[in-house]
């Protein structure tokens, strides 16, 4: 089953041992006008084929809100049009079309992840009947999810980063990664949906040596409480 803001099927990424990762970056496009088939919206900065919803706004007939549609045909700078599936046709019959709001939508394939908590511990020390000081009591003063995902297709940072090959981005994220106990190999674990999170570029760059180019994204987890994942049998 095709993730509602995918353009492919995410049971065959997990089948090939990646992981799939969708971010929702602030800010979102507000203000937007349109007419006919064509949205307005100053620096946009979408590409063809990228996802974004349709939250609200006035007179953009044919969008529905909370759907996902597609940029399609090359956008210019501060135009764009949208289509409810990649590659088709555009939607048109925006009349006067005003205060627009879309969220863009990111979402692609990571071949590497490490799951690195931190979390730092203090513990209550007591002696013993022998005298020995031990620990009696751990208490946990500091936890934090946070995910790296080794990353080949380096032109994804000019999309998460604006057009830099670095820099810090706010917005949700959710996160379908294989479960090797799955006989079938397309068994996913699922993250919340849509839970706050930072995103930075993690270490460096490396390109040539007869390799692809290669980084790697860093995914910290703003949630005020630990993330609990489901098995997602339906990818």
């Amino acid at each position: 089953m095709a993730l509602p803001s995918a353009p492919f099927d995410p049971a065959q990424s997990i089948f090939n041992g990646l992981s799939v990762i969708q971010l929702k970056l602030s800010p979102a496009l507000t203000l937007a006008t349109g007419a006919t088939d064509t949205i307005t919206k100053t620096a946009h900065g979408l590409i063809v084929g990228q996802g974004v919803v349709f939250v609200s706004g006035t007179g953009f007939t044919g969008l529905i809100a909370g759907n996902t549609y597609y940029v399609v045909a090359v956008p210019t700078a501060d135009t764009f049009k949208v289509s409810a599936t990649v590659g088709g046709v555009a939607i048109t019959g925006y009349s006067a079309a005003t205060a627009g709001n879309f969220q863009p939508v990111l979402v692609f394939e990571a071949t590497q992840l490490d799951d690195d908590p931190e979390q730092e511990m203090k513990y209550l020390a007591r002696p013993g009947m022998d005298g020995v000081v031990r620990n009696v009591r751990a208490i946990r003063t500091k936890a934090n999810d946070k995910f790296t995902f080794g990353l080949e297709e380096v032109k994804r940072l000019l999309s998460i980063f604006g057009g830099a090959l670095h820099g810090r981005k706010v917005g949700t994220c959710t996160l379908w990664v294989p479960d090797v106990d799955d006989a079938s190999g397309k068994c996913a674990l699922k993250s919340p949906v849509d839970f706050d999170c930072v995103v930075s570029r993690d270490g460096k760059m490396t390109h040539g040596n007869s390799d692809f180019s290669k980084t790697s994204i860093k995914i910290e987890s703003l949630e005020g409480a630990p993330l609990v994942w489901t098995p997602d049998a339906n990818t």
